[in-house]
C-alpha cells in the first residue's frame, strides 16, 4: 500500500470528520444553551441517573463487534450477516434486561419516575446494539462523508424534536425521546447505506474467530464504563440530583475538546493503520505528528478553559449552574492529558493488542475508584472534580508507558521529550492566567471572554514561535500556507 496515500487520507479523513464534528459543536452548544434555560437542573439530574445505566447497556451492546469488523480484512458477507443476526438477538436480550432494571433502579433512588423512563430508553438500548456492524462497515469502507452527513443531519434533527417537546412541557421527558430518535434515525440511514442480513442459523465459528480481540475490548469498555460513570451514580445517590446535575454539566463541557477535538482524528486511526498492524515504526511515525497536534492544541485550551471557566459557564447556561464553574474549572486541569490519552484506544486496537489495553484499564478504574470515592466521602462536588482530574493525569502514564514501550517497540523518553515545549507553554499559559484573574478583574462576562482569549491566544502565539512548534500545526493547514507558516520566527 502507498504511504503517501494513507497519510492523505488520515489527513483527508480527519478534515472530514473534522467538518462535521464542528457543526455538531456549534449545533451541540446552541442547543444546550437553550435547552438549560428551558429545563430545570433537576430535569437534567434526573436524566444524568438513567445516562448512567444506559451508557452501561450500550457498552455491553457493542462487545467489540464493530471493532472487529474493522480489524478482520477477510470478512465475508455471510460472516458480516452472522454478526449481525447475532447483534440483533443480543440487542433484544439487553433491551429486556434493561426494561428489569428500571424497578431496582426505582428502588435505589427512591423514586418510580425511573420505570417508565428505562421502559422508553429500552428502545434505544435495542438499536444502538444493532448499529454496531453496520457502524463497522461503514468505518472499515472509510465512508467518512456518510458518517459526517449523518452525524450533522441526525444531531440537527434530534436537537429539534427535544427543544419541541420540552416547550410543550414535556421537562426530563424530552431529553429522554432525544436518545431514542438519535439511535433510531442512525440505524436508519446505516441501513440505506450497508448490506446487512438476517441468517436462520448463526454460524458460531465466526463468532469465536473474533472472541479473542472484541472479548478484551469489550472487557476494557465494561470496566472503562466504571471509571467514568462512579462519581455520577454516587453523587446522584448521596448527594442528590441537584448536585448531580451541576457536575455532570461542568463533567461534559469538559469533555467537549476531547470529544470535538480528539475524536476528529481517533475514529479514523484505527481504521487506516490497521492496514499497516505489522509495521510499528510507521505506526509510531504517523502517530507522534497526531500526538504533536493535539497535544499543542490541548495546551491551550486547557489553559484557557481554566481561566474562563466562570465566563464560559455562566455565558452557555445561565446563573442557575453557578456552581458547576468550580466543578469546570478544575476538570479543566485533565483537558490536555485527555486530548492525547483519548487516541490510545485506537492505537491499542490498530496494533491488535486489545489485551493489554484492557489490563491497563483496570489499574486506571481501580485509581479512578479510590479518588471518587474520597471525594464522595467528602461530600463535595468540586472536591470530586479535583480528585477525578488528578486520577485522569496520571492515567495518561500507566496508559502511555506500556503503548509506547511495549506495543510500540519505542523509547518512551523520547516520546515525553516531544511534548516538553508543549507542557512549558502551557505551564507559562497557567501563570498567565492567574495574574489575568488577579490584575484584570471584569465584571462583565462576554468582555472578560474575550479579553481572557485574546491576551492568552497572543502569549501562545508568541511562544509557538519562540519555540519554533507551530510547524506541528501547520499539518492542518493547506499546503500553499503550511511551509509559509512553518517557517516563521
Amino acid at each position: 500500500m502507498d504511504i503517501n496515500k494513507a497519510e492523505t487520507s488520515i489527513k483527508k479523513a480527519s478534515l472530514i470528520n473534522a467538518g462535521s464534528k464542528y457543526v455538531n459543536i456549534f449545533l451541540g452548544i446552541l442547543f444546550s444553551a437553550i435547552l438549560a434555560r428551558i429545563l430545570t437542573p433537576n430535569d437534567y439530574g434526573i436524566v444524568a441517573i438513567v445516562t448512567v445505566f444506559t451508557t452501561f447497556f450500550t457498552v455491553l451492546s457493542n462487545c467489540g463487534l464493530q471493532l472487529a469488523v474493522i480489524q478482520n480484512k477477510d470478512f465475508e458477507q455471510k460472516d458480516i450477516n452472522t454478526l449481525f443476526t447475532f447483534s440483533l438477538y443480543f440487542g433484544l436480550i439487553l433491551a429486556g434486561l434493561f426494561s428489569l432494571s428500571s424497578i431496582w433502579i426505582s428502588r435505589f433512588y427512591g423514586d418510580s419516575v425511573y420505570i417508565p423512563i428505562c421502559l422508553i430508553l429500552s428502545i434505544s438500548v435495542f438499536f444502538n446494539t444493532i448499529n454496531a456492524v453496520p457502524d463497522g462497515l461503514l468505518r472499515k469502507d472509510k465512508k467518512f462523508v456518510l458518517i459526517a452527513l449523518r452525524l450533522i443531519i441526525v444531531s440537527f434533527l434530534t436537537y429539534g424534536v427535544t427543544i419541541i417537546l420540552a416547550l410543550l412541557n414535556f421537562k426530563f421527558y424530552a431529553l429522554v425521546f432525544q436518545s431514542v430518535v438519535s439511535s433510531l434515525l442512525i440505524f436508519l440511514w446505516n441501513l440505506k447505506n450497508v448490506k446487512v442480513g438476517f441468517v436462520k442459523k448463526i454460524d458460531w465459528n465466526v463468532i469465536k474467530k473474533i472472541k479473542g480481540y472484541s472479548g478484551y475490548n469489550f472487557l476494557f469498555n465494561f470496566v472503562n464504563y466504571f471509571s467514568r460513570n462512579l462519581d455520577k451514580m454516587l453523587i446522584g445517590k448521596v448527594l442528590g440530583n441537584e448536585e448531580l446535575a451541576q457536575y455532570n454539566k461542568a463533567y461534559h463541557f469538559m469533555l467537549y475538546p476531547v470529544q470535538n477535538l480528539t475524536n476528529i482524528i481517533s475514529p479514523v486511526l484505527h481504521p487506516i493503520l490497521s492496514d499497516y498492524q505489522d509495521d510499528k515504526a510507521y505506526i509510531y511515525e504517523r502517530y507522534m505528528k497526531v500526538v504533536k497536534l493535539l497535544s499543542l492544541i490541548g495546551v491551550f485550551v486547557t489553559a484557557f478553559c481554566f481561566c474562563a471557566s466562570r465566563e464560559i459557564i455562566l455565558l452557555l447556561y445561565g446563573r442557575q449552574w453557578e456552581i458547576a464553574v468550580d466543578c469546570f474549572k478544575y476538570m479543566s486541569l485533565a483537558i490536555w492529558v485527555q486530548m492525547i490519552g483519548g487516541t490510545s484506544g485506537a492505537l491499542f486496537a490498530a496494533l491488535g493488542d486489545t489485551k493489554r489495553h484492557f489490563y491497563i484499564s483496570i489499574i486506571n478504574t481501580a485509581l479512578s475508584i479510590i479518588a471518587i470515592a474520597i471525594g464522595i466521602y467528602q461530600k463535595d462536588i468540586v472536591r470530586v472534580s479535583i480528585y477525578n482530574s488528578i486520577a485522569l493525569i496520571i492515567h495518561f502514564f500507566i496508559s502511555f508507558i506500556p503503548l509506547i514501550k511495549q506495543s510500540m517497540n519505542q523509547s518512551f523518553s523520547l516520546f515525553i521529550k516531544a511534548l516538553l515545549p508543549d507542557v512549558f507553554i502551557m505551564a507559562i499559559l497557567f501563570v498567565l492566567s492567574f495574574f489575568i484573574n488577579k490584575l484584570i478583574p471584569i465584571e462583565n462576562l462576554i468582555l472578560a471572554f474575550f479579553v481572557k482569549g485574546i491576551i492568552m491566544g497572543l502569549v501562545y502565539f508568541i511562544l509557538l514561535l519562540m519555540l519554533r512548534q507551530q510547524k506541528h500545526l501547520a499539518l492542518i493547514l493547506p499546503q500553499k500556507i503550511r511551509s509559509k507558516f512553518s517557517s516563521l520566527h
